[in-house]
């Protein structure tokens, strides 16, 4: 396979190309393209950034469509297409408030440039980006304002611009009002979803190529299973989903798009698959454990598990990934494990608490990240005073906290990967005191040695990716190699973007390292050559440099 350089995949990008590169790669590219907007006078299309910008968005990499159109917006203001994208990306990761700047500022340019094309194009998009935004706050707080605020935007644009994508969310969020007991008027939700059903399964025949009538189409038979029960009505929204997750056109974007609409509006959970949201939630588990080799859990789902034991054994009993033991486990150290945001709250990354004493600190709890998601020092870090943790288990238990930095107490740049050489330093990590911690959080167990590598020896990574939920990576989970001085782990492990900082757990799930990157061609840690592998730095040599610098 030929390596690729940051230039080159940069350049793919631009193309609309998705290259067969390391997730450290596509993130260099993706600096590398946020370099050259740098210079407000250099030339760059508009159509190289929105093709890097959307390929990137088909591939859930929101953090670098984040940094692109950041450094286009601020050095050349607002294209429609892209002001569009960047929107999409701070949405998925979290930063609400700004999503309606961004959406604010693009209304006010199209008003000011009534000539411009591309803003008539995309008013329909922005419209729906404002119901997304409504509808999430409603998913995060409960507060059916934001539901009626959704209901709204979507329901003024469906009427300006009649689409089974508009009319599917104006029918999921109608039906969670009416679950509410607040009835709004218009057309008769039965009604409603015939219509949505006709007009998603004729463009189903239409473009073939389109995987969205498919999803929609299995949307419209779950919502006439709640409004007009009949014997068949889930068996087609399964069949349909079947089509959808089976088409050339349906990515991870895609399917979590319509995953997160069956959790988040029609409260689909894996563990009630006797109702209809939950058969849907369900075959959507078991084909991202299959196709993506993970599984990610709500925080409620977690507590709910944790609060009925039995419900472990009915299942996860007889899964070939992990055992009901393993998700026992699992549940223990979640508590501790938490979302690295700004102060805008979009998502950074991932880290961990353990007690202070691993470290010879006399702190009960000290929190555990990357170097290059936290840090004064690394480029594009965050620094330590803007940096937000949050801690999903916390959330679901009515504590909104939000927990502020207080102190770096140790901090190493980071090296390249697999490079032996780079030991005793360069471990990629930050290590610093929060000004409070969640009640329930006791730390996470270290573990006094690496485990010995070997086609047995499983490591596992818990995190916080992009999409938000916490993520339990299980499957293909082999420690490959140690390095000769101990500091680096590589294991076949999969991880998402946004897991960087994760805990790395041995089959006693105590801590053996901090997960740090990854690559498809990554350099062995013995001999010559490349794998496919990720890499943490391990625990004991981030405890022995702490150490000296005490």
């Amino acid at each position: 396979m030929k390596l690729l350089t940051a230039q080159e995949v940069a350049a793919a990008l631009k193309r609309h190309d998705y290259p067969d590169a390391s997730l450290p790669l596509v993130a260099e590219a993706a600096s590398h393209i946020a370099n050259e907007l740098a210079p407000a006078g250099q030339a760059v299309p508009k159509h190289d950034i929105r093709a890097a910008m959307d390929v990137l968005r088909r591939h859930r990499h929101f953090d670098h469509m984040h940094l692109i159109g950041t450094a286009w917006h601020d050095s050349r203001g607002c294209d429609a297409v892209i002001q569009r994208l960047l929107a999409q990306a701070v949405i998925e990761l979290g930063a609400f408030d700004r999503a309606d700047e961004l959406l604010d500022e693009g209304d006010k340019v199209a008003t000011a440039n009534p000539n411009d094309l591309d803003f008539a194009v995309e008013a329909a998009d922005y419209q729906g980006l404002r119901g997304r935004v409504r509808k999430q706050r409603f998913v995060l707080t409960g507060e059916f304002k934001f539901l009626v605020e959704a209901v709204d935007q979507y329901q003024k644009q469906l009427r300006a611009k009649p689409s089974f994508y508009l009319g599917v969310n104006v029918l999921a969020l109608r039906t969670r009002l009416q679950d509410l007991g607040i009835d709004q008027p218009g057309q008769p939700l039965a009604a409603l979803a015939q219509d949505v059903l006709r007009h998603a399964t004729d463009a189903a025949r239409r473009e073939p190529t389109d995987p969205w009538p498919l999803a929609t189409v299995s949307e419209a038979c779950l919502a006439l299973n709640r409004i007009d029960p009949g014997p068949d009505w889930c068996d087609k929204a399964e069949l349909w989903l079947y089509r959808f997750l089976g088409h050339p056109g349906t990515g991870p974007f895609e399917v979590e798009s319509y995953y997160r609409q069956v959790r988040e509006l029609w409260k689909g959970n894996p563990l009630d698959s006797e109702l209809c949201p939950g058969r849907l939630a369900k075959i959507f588990e078991r084909h991202v454990m299959r196709t993506q080799r993970r599984w990610s859990a709500d925080a409620k789902q977690l507590q709910r598990l944790q609060d009925n034991p039995d419900e472990l054994e009915k299942n996860f009993s007889g899964e070939k990934a992990f055992t009901v033991d393993d998700v026992r486990k699992m549940l223990d150290v979640s508590p501790n494990i938490g979302c690295v945001t700004n102060r805008k709250g979009v998502r950074m990354g991932t880290g961990f608490l353990v007690p202070g004493s691993v470290f010879g600190k006399s702190h009960p709890l000290v929190f555990v990240t990357n170097a290059h998601v936290i840090s004064d020092t690394v480029p594009k870090a965050l620094p330590w005073e803007s940096a937000r943790v949050t801690f999903e288990i916390e959330a679901a238990n009515g504590v909104a906290a939000t927990h502020e930095v207080q102190e770096v107490l140790f901090t190493s740049e980071p090296g390249k990967l697999g490079n032996v050489a780079d030991a005793p330093g360069k471990l990629d990590v930050t290590v610093c005191l929060l000004r409070s911690t969640p009640k329930d959080a006791r730390g996470l167990f270290v573990a006094s040695a690496i485990p010995l590598p070997s086609p047995r020896t499983k490591v596992f990574v818990v995190g916080h990716p992009q999409a938000g939920e916490m993520q339990f990576s299980l499957q293909d989970s082999v420690l490959l190699d140690a390095c000769p001085h101990e500091r680096l782990l590589h294991y076949r492990t999969p991880t998402d973007p946004g897991s960087s900082g994760s805990p790395v757990f041995n089959q006693d799930w105590e801590v053996v390292a901090l997960h740090h990157a990854g690559s498809q061609a990554c350099p062995r840690l013995a001999g010559d050559g490349t794998y496919e592998a990720n890499e943490g730095i391990t625990m004991q040599s981030i405890r022995r440099a702490t150490a000296t610098n005490v």
